[in-house]
């Protein structure tokens, strides 16, 4: 109770300060559709595999009338290297287990436990692949704004060296500050190169995973209202695991008396005045005293303890994240406020320190710090932007939201 009413708490601040809005949709439809692509290619799909065959094989198991192996028993006596009375006798037979009703309920919920798995764990692996989609995409962005911020710089010194250029060939400018406008122009070309180079690695990652060249235009989300923690991914996995554990439990319990044993066959009796052949029925029914018993059970229950804790801790730690991932949202809003208010003062005094240049008024130097400073605040303000839109999609993702469920 403490763990749900903190998870709740949680949500109600976010939704104070009016960041969240549960009815609206969590992502674009076009963004949304790229995550079946990208669970395809995802490496885990193989553990879904695995759980099914375990599935498989105890529901059969649990549907079997037999509890163990058949054994097929011969017996043969002769007494032709002893007595020599010509005493024969064949015994043919098979010996089989049988289910324990309560052996057999513990098997039936063993079946359930592995199904339950299954869910749990086809529903953690969309959340995985969701979390892969907003990272991708959000790389790609992040990497085109920097791209185009340094298509906008190198356009910027390519003007200002030709006013420079300009203002040499007329005299009104030394040759150095033609020099210094120039190293401008390849720093900028430089950069361009570099941001370039880190959108086309970012194009390629989302390409493998995706199957698409680009994200949507749109890939922003709405921040969501948190829900119960019981029905978060990671915590649906973990409490499957524990609930396959405690049918396991069960299980144990049930086998501290074996499994009753019944042997099937036929006996032929000859001697040399007469044969007879008769059958068999045989039950063997153990008395419950398996000294392995205790140290099976506490094993057993070592390890529901081990994954109780497992899950106790993970959903602190997902209170904690989620904590965590909403001031980082309201932080990110913040700065967008700040670098916009930068960004407009740097633009105001690159224009006065332009129009200086072009009157003498000030030099080259003091020109191109301010070009680069305004070009930096630039930047700074359209990566806050994408920054809180990441941050929102962070906050899904940690809250245990699936693109494109609501």
């Amino acid at each position: 109770m403490k763990h749900n009413y903190s998870y709740t708490l949680f949500s109600l601040c976010l939704a104070g300060y009016g960041l969240i809005s549960p009815s609206l949709q969590a992502a674009d439809t076009n963004f949304v559709k790229l995550l079946d692509n990208v669970i395809q290619y995802q490496p885990e799909q193989q553990i879904i595999k695995g759980i099914q065959e375990q599935h498989s094989a105890s529901q059969s198991l649990s549907k079997s009338l037999l509890a163990g192996d058949i054994d097929v028993i011969i017996h043969h006596e002769n007494d032709s290297l002893t007595d020599n009375d010509n005493y024969q006798n064949w015994q043919v037979g098979i010996e089989f287990p049988i289910w324990l009703s309560s052996q057999k309920n513990a098997q039936k919920r063993i079946t359930s436990s592995y199904n339950q798995e299954v869910n749990a764990q086809q529903v953690y692996l969309r959340w995985l692949a969701s979390n892969t989609l907003r990272k991708l995409a959000w790389q790609y962005k992040n990497a085109k704004i920097e791209l185009d911020a340094a298509h906008s710089s190198l356009k910027k010194s390519r003007s200002l060296q030709q006013k420079v250029k300009q203002k040499v060939a007329a005299g009104e400018s030394p040759k150095l500050d033609f020099l210094l406008a120039k190293k401008a122009l390849l720093n900028q070309q430089n950069n361009l190169v570099h941001k370039q180079s880190a959108l086309t690695i970012a194009k390629i990652q989302f390409q493998k995973w995706t199957q698409s060249q680009q994200p949507p235009s749109d890939i922003e989300e709405r921040p969501r209202a948190a829900s119960s923690l019981e029905q978060h991914p990671k915590i649906r996995i973990l409490m499957a695991q524990l609930s396959l554990s405690e049918s396991e439990l069960q299980k144990v319990k049930s086998l501290k008396q074996a499994s009753p044993r019944i042997f099937l066959g036929a006996q032929n009796d000859k001697d040399r005045n007469s044969e007879n052949t008769s059958l068999m029925f045989e039950v063997s029914i153990p008395l419950g005293m398996n000294p392995t018993y205790s140290s099976k059970m506490a094993q057993q229950k070592r390890t529901i303890y081990e994954k109780q804790a497992l899950v106790n801790r993970e959903k602190l730690q997902i209170e904690q994240k989620v904590m965590q991932a909403q001031q980082a949202l309201a932080s990110a809003k913040q700065s967008i406020h700040f670098s916009r208010e930068q960004y407009n003062i740097s633009r105001q005094a690159l224009l006065m320190s332009e129009q200086a240049y072009l009157f003498g008024e000030t030099n080259i130097q003091n020109l191109l710090l301010v070009q680069q400073q305004t070009a930096e605040a630039k930047l700074k303000f359209e990566l806050a932007q994408a920054y809180s839109g990441r941050a929102i999609a962070d906050l899904n993702q940690i809250s245990g939201h699936i693109l494109g469920e609501k």
